[in-house]
């Protein structure tokens, strides 16, 4: 290699699409610049949990692996079912994030829901103070989060951004999730007062609030949940999970 020969991605994500903006000039790949952190559910399953991942299970719930092929994905891929309305499951990690003032952090999170504007497909970080329900992660049970998806009722994708139980509601973005398609939902955080979601790698959502509600400077942990609307048949799929932040 030549010196001064630049790698671009998949260590670094050179940023020469429109798409996925919130990837430019991050890393890809663990480093001394970047913290990366992917989980491609490629591990074992026992009792609805992935290895080093902690489960939220609703009565008649169920969590387990998805090989099936030619789904849209690869063999690593995670099956939330539910039997009961409203009832779901949900995961969270004990590796712990923080945004942190002046450092860029992105999340990403492939997903599909059988019934688009009937479940909660929720993702993101949380502090994960109550965990009795899998949307505790998710609302403000949660002192501190970031959360980002659909919530029953409405195919529009929303944005929780909550610090210290401030209460802060959560705001609607300007795309939907289509059902039964996979969809890549990314959370970027720019260091400062932007937070913002992306479907497919496309804007739909600034938060707007006060940067005050961001919760900067707390430990939290990545999760992913799905939740049954009315319809106690509504499926879920996550394909994988990825963290990135500057050092």
């Amino acid at each position: 290699m030549a010196i001064g020969t630049a790698i671009a991605s998949p260590l670094l994500d050179s940023g020469q699409v429109r798409k996925y903006p919130y990837r430019h000039r991050m890393g890809m790949a663990p480093s001394a610049e970047f913290l990366v952190f992917h989980e491609d559910w490629t591990g074992a399953i026992a009792t609805n949990a992935p290895t080093g991942w902690t489960a939220i299970i609703d009565t008649g719930a169920t969590i387990v692996a998805d090989t099936t092929v030619g789904a849209g994905h690869g063999t690593g891929t995670l099956f939330f079912d539910s039997d009961g309305a409203t009832e779901g499951a949900a995961l969270y990690t004990p590796k712990w994030f923080q945004l942190t003032s002046g450092k860029r952090l992105f999340m990403e999170c492939r997903v599909k829901t059988e019934i688009a504007d009937d479940s909660d497909v929720q993702f993101g970080l949380t502090a994960a103070t109550a965990t009795t329900n899998p949307e505790d992660l998710w609302t403000t049970a949660a002192a501190d989060l970031v959360a980002f998806g659909v919530l029953d009722g409405d195919a529009t994708v929303t944005m929780l951004s909550d610090k210290s139980n401030g209460g802060t509601s959560a705001q609607l973005g300007t795309m939907d999730l289509v059902s039964a398609t996979w969809h890549t939902l990314g959370i970027y955080y720019n260091g400062g007062s932007i937070l913002q979601g992306y479907v497919d790698g496309n804007l739909a959502l600034t938060w707007s609030s006060a940067s005050t509600t961001i919760p900067t400077g707390v430990v939290l942990a990545a999760f992913v949940g799905f939740r049954n609307g009315s319809a106690a048949t509504t499926e879920g799929h996550c394909d994988y999970i990825r963290v990135v932040s500057e050092r």
